[in-house]
């Protein structure tokens, strides 16, 4: 008769417990065009200075994208507007919008992305361009982030998107800015460390957030990824992915941040930290962000349980 299994040490427990709490210490939100509440929501439950990402919408006018960072800074958490450079049909009009990000929003940081527009409505193309332009430091932003796609691109291949994107921090750094990289969501917790990795063997040794979905239904994620080019299919987000038990009962990133977690503990990914694509409501996302930074968590198989 063979001895009897030993549970888990609570030391192994309360070490898995703080490499999650580490990982999600310093986590930022996505929101687009949040109300009022909305904001109120992500400030009551992860407390002021969270960074919020406010996405830039082609159909939607530039004050409303001005509107929503000043909103945001009001309630006391930092605004990072996403600036889509191919939406601007001149440099006038871009300095413009930058200039008012920062007088009414106190905007110093931005994320710089071409834009989900074929054609461009101007004369810009390429992020590298806006950042080479030297309209953002002629406005005071200090800082600013590019995109990564761990996935890759549906499009463009990886070795032309790895250069893109050391030729866009190099320019960064070059003209005075620093920066970081922002990724695209994902379920595959081991493609995106790879995708870390070679960026750190590449010498990119920027901070990387790490793009995350937040909690939701099964639907709404398939329809998102699927809009974003992200890879993913109902078996693959329910082996990623994960189910929440207690509080809200859908799918979320549980599983990937615990193994991102585990890795980021190592020290092999650099400087990284969570971010969180709230396509299930920016309460909701906010909430259960913040309930697991605090390790108000239960660990469950490959993942952990948010305790309400």
């Amino acid at each position: 008769m063979g001895l009897p299994l030993r549970k888990p040490s609570p030391r192994f427990e309360a070490d898995s417990v703080g490499d999650i709490r580490a990982f999600l210490q310093d986590f930022s939100l996505e929101v687009t065009r949040p109300k009022l509440a909305d904001l109120e929501a992500i400030r009551d439950s992860a407390g002021a200075g969270v960074r919020v990402y406010v996405s830039a919408i082609p159909t939607r006018p530039s004050a409303e994208l001005i509107e929503q960072s000043a909103m945001t800074r009001k309630v006391g958490l930092e605004p990072i507007p996403h600036i889509a450079v191919r939406n601007y049909t001149s440099r006038d009009e871009l300095s413009g919008l930058i200039a008012r990000l920062a007088s009414d929003a106190g905007v110093k940081h931005v994320l710089v992305i071409s834009g989900d527009r074929g054609d461009s409505a101007g004369p810009f193309t390429s992020s590298l361009e806006i950042i080479e332009s030297g309209i953002l430091q002629q406005h005071g932003i200090t800082h600013v982030s590019v995109a990564g796609h761990p996935d890759g691109h549906p499009v463009v291949s990886d070795e032309v998107m790895h250069r893109a994107l050391l030729t866009k921090i190099e320019a960064a750094e070059q003209s005075g800015l620093t920066a970081d990289i922002v990724t695209q969501f994902g379920f595959d917790a081991g493609g995106i460390t790879r995708w870390v990795m070679k960026m750190r063997d590449l010498g990119v040794e920027v901070p990387v957030r790490i793009g995350l979905a937040g909690p939701t239904n099964l639907t709404t994620l398939l329809r998102y990824a699927q809009r974003c080019g992200v890879k993913a299919s109902i078996g693959g987000i329910t082996k990623h992915a994960g189910l929440v038990k207690n509080l809200f009962g859908v799918s979320a990133p549980d599983a990937i941040v615990r193994k991102l977690a585990e890795e980021n503990a190592s020290g092999v990914l650099g400087n990284v930290a969570a971010h969180y694509f709230s396509f299930g409501g920016v309460a909701a996302t906010s909430k259960w962000a913040a309930h697991a930074a605090q390790g108000r968590i239960v660990l469950e198989g490959d993942g952990f349980s948010v305790e309400p």
